[in-house]
Formats: structure tokens, C-alpha cells, sequence
């Protein structure tokens, strides 16, 4: 009876020692909290003509406080209003602005893409195993730890990366291995179907750029009162114009020519 017993006893601690470390084997990866995804956008300020089409509904205005879900399309026509992300990352999405609201997960982070238009985007640092930030346009991706930047959008779907602080990373839809690193007070264009160009100085090829404010409420309260005043002065639209066609006009040279084998 004792060494039946004996026998019994020793396979079944086998049997919990081969039991304990296949689980241990099997035991799902934790995801650190801060590299989850987040959907959507909470509208913090805004200011004008706005039009919010969330998923499956018609246009609407928008609301402070209101959280914007995946899918939601934003035309800021000649309005202006400040996003906020769950990490207190903020974008500042200027007048005559088109984007959509995307889901970030593995593979993919994009929050946003921008149709057209121009947005200025605060980027809380990312340290660790978080995620970045990424923004995607017609022509580019824009990714990001942590930055103050830039990103315009033409009719022609030509990108312009201008960049304050931190350093973002620039390439091409659909080209690998081409990417491009761009630094404070350095800028990049990226034409449909082409690598993004080398950075270059940001007053080379927009003189008039303006260093963002320390905050983004600083930022959207200097930009409502210029566009207040112009708009009294009934010249917003004609800026706001002329910026666009002049960066039409120069990404054609900036971009296709030097990858252009004539040249």
C-alpha cells in the first residue's frame, strides 16, 4: 500500500508542476494601460462656422465638451476649434480644414486624417512602450513622441510638415524605407506619390511661419482675434487663400522637381 501511494503522490506532483508551468507558458503578455489605443476627440473650444457629421447622422454643430467618436468627419469651413485627447495631447484645427476621426490600434496609430487644411498639433511625450502619434494625409504619415508642429494639406493633397519642437518622423503613402527625420525649425513637403523631400529651414519656404504660443489656449485665443479682425477687414478668405495656392504652387517645384530625372 505505501509505495502504491508513493507512486500516486509523485504523479500528482508532476502533474501540478507540468500543469503550473504550461500555464505560466500560456499566460497572456500584459499591455502596459498607456499603450491602448484611444478613439475620438473632445471638442475643448471653438469658435465660427463648424460642421460635425458623426457616424450615420446628419451635420451638426459642434458643442464644448462633446466627444467626437471614430468615423466623425470635421469641416471647420470658416470656423476654428481645439481637439483633446485622452492624454491631454491637443490640435488646433484652423479655418477651411477637412478631417476625419480614426480608430489608432498594432500596426496602424493614425487619430487623424487630414483631408485638407491646416492643423497645429500638441503632443503630449510618449515614453516607454506608448504608442505614437500619427496623423495621416493624402500624400504622408506623420508620426510622433511628443512635438509641437505643423501639418498643411492642399487641394492637390501635397503635405507640409513645419516642426517647433521635438522631432517628427515624415514619409511618403506607400514608400518604405524613405522616411525623414525632421528637427526644430525645419520643414518637409511630401507630393502624392513621392517621397517627402530633405528638411530644409522653415523660414525658406514660409517666411511668415509663427512659433507656437507656450499653450494652445494662448494659440486659439491670438488666432480667433486675427481672424475677427480680418474678417472685419474682409480679408480672412483672401489669406487664407493665398496661403493654400502658394503652397500649391511651390510644392510643384520644391517636391517633383528635385525627383524628377530630368533634373
Amino acid at each position: 500500500m505505501t509505495r502504491p501511494m508513493l507512486r500516486y503522490s509523485m504523479a500528482a506532483v508532476l502533474l501540478f508542476a507540468w500543469v503550473a508551468t504550461a500555464a505560466g507558458q500560456q499566460k497572456p503578455k500584459l499591455v502596459p494601460v498607456n499603450a491602448a489605443p484611444y478613439a475620438g476627440a473632445i471638442i475643448s473650444e471653438w469658435t465660427g462656422k463648424i460642421s460635425l457629421q458623426l457616424p450615420g447622422k446628419r451635420y451638426s454643430g459642434p458643442s464644448r465638451g462633446e466627444r467626437l467618436p471614430v468615423g466623425t468627419l470635421l469641416d471647420t469651413h470658416a470656423g476654428m476649434l481645439v481637439l483633446t485627447l485622452q492624454d491631454d495631447s491637443q490640435i488646433l484645427v484652423r479655418p477651411r480644414t477637412r478631417l476625419i476621426l480614426r480608430q489608432p490600434g498594432p500596426g496602424n496609430w493614425e487619430y487623424f486624417e487630414l483631408l485638407f487644411g491646416w492643423v497645429r498639433a500638441y503632443i503630449t511625450k510618449r515614453t516607454g512602450g506608448a504608442p505614437p502619434f500619427e496623423l495621416g494625409t493624402p500624400s504622408s504619415v506623420v508620426a510622433v513622441r511628443g512635438t509641437r508642429f505643423n501639418v498643411i494639406v492642399n487641394r492637390l493633397g501635397t503635405t507640409e510638415v513645419d516642426v517647433f519642437r521635438g522631432l517628427v518622423e515624415v514619409a511618403g503613402v506607400g514608400i518604405r524605407g524613405k522616411s525623414v527625420l525632421v528637427g526644430p525649425g525645419y520643414s518637409t513637403r511630401v507630393a502624392m506619390g513621392k517621397p517627402p523631400i530633405p528638411p530644409v529651414p522653415t523660414y525658406d519656404i514660409r517666411p511668415g511661419a509663427s512659433p507656437p504660443n507656450s499653450t494652445i489656449a494662448a494659440d486659439f485665443a491670438r488666432e480667433a482675434r486675427e481672424q475677427t479682425l480680418e474678417a472685419f477687414g474682409n480679408e480672412g478668405n483672401e489669406r487664407q487663400d493665398s496661403e493654400m495656392n502658394e503652397l500649391e504652387e511651390e510644392s510643384q517645384e520644391a517636391i517633383e522637381g528635385p525627383n524628377d530625372p530630368d533634373h
